[in-house]
């Protein structure tokens, strides 16, 4: 799986002060359907201790719907605030995780999460590259 990073074009406040806005990020997860964005944010929650390392990528803990855990595929964008920090001396960060859905046919979701987010994390299958959704996806993020 090979992550970009894609920044929204307006600028964020560097942090000054623990818990306030500035040391919040908005993060929406895009890619391609069947690229990994359920299996990376499982590794992310996995991180902050919510899930076991070894379940993540199996549990599919952002798909919480029933059928989305039947059917083995995102239809509707979910969120979750992690915990972040740079160094042990460092304030923590609160970084909203949204995992959005990658079929075409959720293309409105990706939209909404990506409106929400400070930025995107775009996720691609380096065995297949990048795919037409992959552009798409990439396109309503910016």
């Amino acid at each position: 799986i090979f992550l970009h990073w894609v920044s929204c074009p307006r600028k964020m406040a560097q942090p000054s002060q623990p818990h306030s806005q500035s040391y919040i990020r908005n993060i929406c997860i895009i890619a391609h359907v069947d690229h990994g964005k359920t299996t990376c944010a499982d590794n992310l929650v996995a991180s902050n201790g919510i899930i076991s390392r070894h379940s993540a990528g199996k549990i599919r803990y952002m798909d919480s719907r029933t059928d989305e855990q039947e059917r083995q595929i995102t239809m509707k964008s979910s969120s979750i605030a992690l915990q972040w920090r740079s160094a042990a001396d460092a304030p923590f960060y609160t970084a909203n995780l949204i995992d959005s859905p990658g079929h075409v046919d959720f293309t409105s979701e990706v939209s909404t999460a990506a409106r929400l987010a400070d930025g995107a994390l775009v996720v691609v299958d380096v065995v297949e590259g990048v795919a037409a959704q992959t552009r798409t996806v990439r396109r309503q993020a910016w």
